[in-house]
């Protein structure tokens, strides 16, 4: 999966739907978050799972970019239901649950599998929104349905499934963190006096230990993260009332990270997490300062952005790109080796990564001012990478590095040149 960060703000998420609704259909706000949104089966009296002769569905609902789309549906009896965004394919889904107050119920992104997100869970009698958006603010089209567990489900789900505290084997995804949910304390009273030095941490199971609380006196730009790929923590900030701040999976490898570069407003906050690979490994969860420098600086160590080609970064020059080069270098870990390059002629550009040892490469190119032109990971049905990417006149920078830590070995880096033909 590609590393993205998460959105921070959830105003920009669930104010906005898909397509004009009736006057019947903006009956159900949810907190603003309904404003605009469908009865899920076409009524609110059709809409009710606990009565329906099979599953609710809409099929291909397009979701905007930084927007969502919104289903409604009811329970008439307390009922056990199963909620489900299908995303075609190149999307990645997120879905939120909302009752008629526009409380979050429950949130989930990818434990429908392959991006597509599912949650299990029971419901007390109400009406309902479920709120459907693309994963860090991105567009797609999806299949959403709500029906009873013993209804055909819609998405392949995780192997193995996860099970929530006191052995209730509902997927969940995560319930918010309110002031009334059990949570270790992360530090003594406010962590102000502590972020600028190593911050708070605790070394836990997600299965142990799926709730942190933190607090803040004054307002502080903070960053939050959770590491051990092997356990692939997902992780979500909640203020005390239950609402979601911010999320975040995959960061840096497998680990998850959220950065508030604005300041979070003094208060008290929860952490969430779960597992999407094996709760039973410990995680570090982390609140430390934010440094600008020194995030900058991880993002060009991981080749999430291009360093500047002043000298202040190492950076490997290849020089004017001759038709064919070939070389072999050690990379170790996420941490990126860069190389620079001039093309002299448009055209095109061939470039492969190639496990030598160990290795599973991945690589990412930047034209001169930091923008990025391609990325890949696994290409040819091999964990090796390619990319081929139309080229201008100028610089050119290329960071190599592997998927993840694991890997240490040799990767060969080949690269072909390509001028149109004269006629």
């Amino acid at each position: 999966m590609r590393i993205v960060l998460s959105a921070l703000a959830t105003t920009a998420l669930v104010g906005l739907g898909s397509g004009a609704a009736s006057a019947q259909d903006q009956a159900l706000s949810c907190g603003g978050i309904g404003d605009v949104g469908q009865w899920i089966g076409g009524a609110p009296e059709t809409s009710d799972i606990s009565v329906a002769d099979g599953p609710l569905t809409l099929t291909g609902l397009p979701v905007p970019n930084n927007g969502n789309t919104v289903a409604f549906f009811r329970v008439s009896e307390p009922t056990d239901v199963r909620l489900e965004a299908q995303p075609l394919p190149g999307g990645d889904s997120v879905i939120e649950l909302y009752d008629a107050d526009g409380a979050l119920v429950v949130s989930d992104d990818d434990s429908g599998g392959s991006f597509a997100s599912r949650a299990e869970t029971q419901l007390e009698p109400g009406d309902y929104c479920l709120a459907t958006r693309g994963f860090a603010g991105g567009a797609l089209t999806t299949d959403v349905r709500v029906g009873l567990l013993e209804h055909e489900a819609i998405t392949a789900g995780l192997s193995g499934g996860f099970f929530g505290g006191g052995g209730d084997p509902f997927f969940v995804g995560i319930d918010p963190c309110t002031s009334e949910t059990p949570a270790i304390s992360l530090g003594e009273g406010g962590i102000d006096g502590l972020l600028a030095e190593s911050g708070v941490s605790q070394v836990n199971t997600i299965t142990g230990a799926p709730y942190y609380r933190f607090v803040l006196d004054s307002p502080q730009p903070v960053s939050i993260r959770a590491e051990n790929p092997n356990a692939d923590p997902y992780i979500y900030l909640f203020d005390e009332a239950g609402n979601l701040l911010a999320e975040n999976d995959d960061y840096e490898s497998l680990n998850s990270r959220i950065d508030f570069t604005t300041p979070l407003q003094a208060g008290t906050y929860c952490i969430g997490m779960r597992a999407l690979s094996n709760p039973d490994l410990p995680v570090t969860v982390s609140v430390l300062g934010y440094d600008a420098n020194a995030a900058l600086q991880e993002l060009y160590a991981t080749g999430d952005a291009a360093p500047p080609m002043d000298g202040s970064y190492p950076i490997i020059d290849m020089g004017v790109l001759p038709p064919r080069t070939v070389r072999d270098s050690q990379i170790s870990g996420t941490n990126a080796t860069w190389f620079a390059f001039e093309i002299q002629q448009g055209g095109a550009v061939v470039i492969d990564a190639v496990e030598v040892t160990d290795s599973d490469p991945l690589i990412i190119l930047f034209n001169d001012l930091g923008q990025e032109i391609a990325f890949n990971d696994d290409a040819n049905g091999s964990l090796n990478s390619q990319i081929v990417a139309r080229v201008n006149p100028g610089r050119y920078l290329l960071a190599v590095r592997q998927y993840s830590d694991g890997y240490n070995g040799i990767i060969r880096i080949a690269t072909e040149r390509f001028v149109p033909a004269q006629n």
